[in-house]
């Protein structure tokens, strides 16, 4: 007989093999009794269960050719009580009314992040449980039902003398001792001479005769030598029916066969010996409460951890042990668990000196021996907490870095976050100078600064540093003893380990500690995991310095075009107002042909001076963006411009990024040009469909169209009309300042254009439209949204 393996074999079914890899690497750390196989295809999966031993299978629902209803339906066919889970994605009522119909033994649908392998590991461990328990409980009641209905017994009468001569003997003698009843009532074989074992003859006597002087019934347990010589085991009970203690007196009683309980006794013996070897000798923390949650047992692994004595802690509530429970809450977990039943939670023990640490505690209900217990399984926990708790601190100093405005005071925040992420209070930062010849010292912590003058400038010259060896090759380098290190920058060093983490391009994080080998495995992951934090947050304030002193320099560029303006406005405009003041007074006193001239000449000046502000501001860089409906710029500068022979159509509602005010201004130029030189002469041309608002002229010779929609390849706009156009000759000329073909223009309307454009990073062409007439392309233009 062996006894109930504790390893437990998993088949998973899953067409998809990372999935199924995961899900298996997952399960196996979460429990490692856990032995999990895994199958693409049912098909496959029934060929493990034929030539396999599985304890439970779990499968996917949806999988080509077959779903896992119908999986489940063949496997029931062979495997009637074998524990089944679906575990699956498409999660609904359907799905799960047809498999708890089809005999699923539970339902679980997927989910994202580690705790639903938890939660798998323990559906699958309670499932296995329960299966085996119902295994064993069937086995038991087999048993017993065998015992019962093919029970050996032999009732007897007998003479109460050590001989034990039978008078009468009937039941399934032969079957029991090998003698048939006839042989044993005649005198050729003799109970207590010929059958009862040596060594227990006077044992038997000593114990009947006390219970008969007694006046009770007795009851004993001896060995037997049967007719072919086998050695067997009986239990008896009798009692005296005549006479008393001192005469011979009769025996009456019933005997039967205990061979089999003995030998299940012995074995039972072997087991709890394995068993509390087991506990013994485990690597976890054991103890067993009672129902009252008192500590009755514990091992001395437990002992070991909590540094007390195992007379210490036997009697023990366990909320005295455990500082995340109390009486009541232990109480009611213990009350509402049923026999088999597990039960896994997360605790944090108190040792004898009052310190404490996090223990993951797995609890189960168990029958030991006919008492009521809790088997508590506590696994020391601390490492995977501090990898949680430094995560934690990592995820809350994100915001942190994220706020950081230059690289200087990333590395400050990266020195005061290192240390509730690494746990080390000996920590500074190097950066990088600009030609990345040298790293210059940034910040360090107080204790660091407790230690050491000054932090050291590090670069490549000389014998180096491992500070600059991690710099250069980029590689995290971990020193568990600097004395032993030729590449430290100080051979005199206070400092016994240190871990250096290159930070990229930026520079390089030492975290160091007195004591030596002080980093682990954690230490070096979470080291990692923080010099990949710290990078981008160094990546991301380069970024935006550099964006910073871009804007800065536009603001000055800014600055300086509002200087040339001011120049303008009042150095030009306050002569230009006192020459033609003195023109009024001129025709006062007198009347003159020249006058006229000297008047256009005037109004020319201002049409200049007023093209060159607005082409200083148009020329500034453009700092305010926001989305600007492009259909309705069009029609509000149309306004302005449009003249009753005239059309504007806009065939498109498209929004962009840019100046609103700046945008107006190019589109208005552009529409303005195209009006005051888009004439089609004597051309015929139909009407345009001009748009809500728009006006329209109908067939009048003479009109002009302007279009304004989007360029075919989503990069930008365009504004067309139909007029003459622009000789291909001229194309290259007409954004130049003063460029004009009207006698009335100043000639920088268009330069104008291109001056917005740039300033927003656009570029601008001229090319002829459809009809043949000028057609303005912008493109590079950012839509919104």
């Amino acid at each position: 007989m062996s006894a109930t393996p504790t390893t437990i074999r998993v088949l998973h079914v899953d067409d998809d093999p990372d999935l199924s890899a995961l899900v298996a690497s997952a399960l196996e750390r979460e429990d490692d009794r856990f032995e999990v196989v895994t199958a693409t295809s049912p098909d496959e999966g029934l060929e493990t269960l034929a030539a396999e031993r599985v304890d439970c299978v779990v499968s996917d629902y949806d999988m080509p050719g077959t779903d896992g209803i119908e999986f489940l339906e063949r496997v029931r066919a062979d495997h009637p009580d074998l524990p089944f889970v679906l575990y699956t994605g498409k999660g609904s009522e359907e799905v799960a009314s047809d498999a708890i119909s089809a005999g699923v033994t539970d339902y679980l649908q997927k989910g994202t992040g580690t705790d639903q392998y938890a939660l798998l590991a323990n559906r699958i461990d309670n499932a296995v449980s329960a299966a085996r328990s119902r295994r064993a409980l069937a086995e038991r009641n087999r048993r017993l039902e065998t015992l019962i209905s093919n029970l050996p017994g032999i009732v007897y009468r007998c003479e109460n003398d050590p001989a034990w001569p039978l008078e009468f003997v009937a039941g399934e003698c032969e079957e029991i001792t090998g003698y048939d009843a006839a042989t044993l009532e005649s005198d050729g074989v003799v109970w207590g001479a010929d059958v009862l074992h040596p060594d227990d003859r006077e044992r038997l006597w000593e114990t009947t005769q006390s219970a008969l002087n007694d006046g009770e019934p007795f009851e004993v347990t001896y060995r037997i030598r049967t007719a072919d010589g086998e050695i067997r085991w009986m239990w008896e009970r009798g009692r005296a029916i005549g006479g008393d203690g001192d005469d011979s007196g009769c025996i009456e009683g019933f005997i039967t066969d205990v061979t089999e309980r003995k030998e299940r006794e012995r074995e039972l013996a072997e087991t709890s010996a394995r068993l509390e070897a087991l506990v013994g000798n485990s690597p976890d923390m054991i103890d067993v409460l009672d129902p009252e949650g008192r500590i009755v047992d514990v091992n001395p692994r437990l002992c070991e951890a909590l540094n007390r004595e195992e007379e210490e802690l036997l009697g023990t509530p366990v909320w005295e042990v455990d500082e995340t429970v109390d009486r009541g809450s232990v109480q009611s977990l213990l009350d509402g668990m049923a026999v088999g039943e597990s039960r896994r939670f997360d605790g944090r023990l108190r040792r004898g000196d009052g310190s404490t640490f996090p223990v993951e505690v797995n609890l189960v209900r168990a029958d030991l021996r006919g008492a009521d217990r809790y088997l508590a399984i506590s696994r020391d926990i601390t490492e995977r907490k501090r990898r949680e708790d430094a995560l934690a601190a990592l995820t809350d100093a994100i915001e942190g870095f994220m706020d950081a405005p230059d690289p200087e005071t990333v590395a400050e925040h990266a020195v005061e976050t290192a240390r509730p992420v690494l746990g080390r209070d000996v920590n500074g930062a190097w950066l990088a100078d600009d030609a990345g010849e040298r790293l210059r010292p940034v910040v360090q912590t107080e204790t660091a600064a407790a230690l050491f003058d000054e932090m050291p400038v590090f670069d490549g010259e000389g014998e180096g540093s491992l500070a600059w060896e991690a710099f250069e090759t980029g590689d995290l380098l971990v020193c568990e003893e600097l004395a032993d290190e030729p590449g430290r920058y100080n051979p005199d060093t206070p400092l016994s380990s240190e871990i250096v983490l290159p930070l990229g391009a930026y520079g390089v994080a030492i975290v160091a500690s007195t004591d030596p080998a002080d980093f682990d495995e954690v230490d070096v992951s979470l080291a990692h995991i923080f010099a990949s934090t710290v990078e981008a947050a160094l990546d991301r304030a380069a970024r935006e310095a550099e964006s910073n002193r871009h804007r800065r320099e536009l603001e000055r560029q800014n600055e300086r075009l509002d200087e040339f303006a001011s120049i303008v406005s009042h150095d030009l405009r306050n002569p230009l107002q006192v020459a033609t003041a003195r023109l009024d007074f001129v025709r006062e006193e007198c009347s003159s042909d020249h006058l006229d001239a000297v008047e256009r000449a005037h109004d020319r000046m201002e049409a200049l001076i007023e093209d060159l502000l607005t082409l200083g501001r148009e020329g500034k860089a453009v700092l305010d963006i926001e989305p600007v409906d492009l259909d309705a710029a069009a029609r509000s500068c149309w306004q302005t411009v449009r003249t009753p022979e005239a059309t504007l159509v806009v065939e498109t509602d498209a929004a962009v990024r840019a100046d609103r005010s700046r945008l107006q201004q190019l589109l208005e130029n552009l529409l303005a040009n195209a009006v005051d030189h888009g004439s089609t002469g004597d051309r015929p041309r139909p009407t345009e469909a001009a748009g809500p608002g728009a006006p329209t002229t109908g067939d009048r010779e003479g009109d002009v169209t302007v279009r304004v929609g989007p360029l075919d390849d989503g990069s930008g706009f365009y504004v067309a009309d139909d007029g003459p156009g622009i000789d291909e000759g001229d194309r290259d000329r007409v954004f130049s300042s003063g460029y004009s073909t009207a006698t009335e223009g100043t000639g920088f309307g268009l330069s104008i254009v291109e001056q917005i454009a740039d300033a927003h990073g656009w570029s601008v062409t001229l090319a002829e439209s459809e009809p043949g007439g000028a057609r303005f392309e912008i493109r590079g233009v950012e839509p919104a949204g």
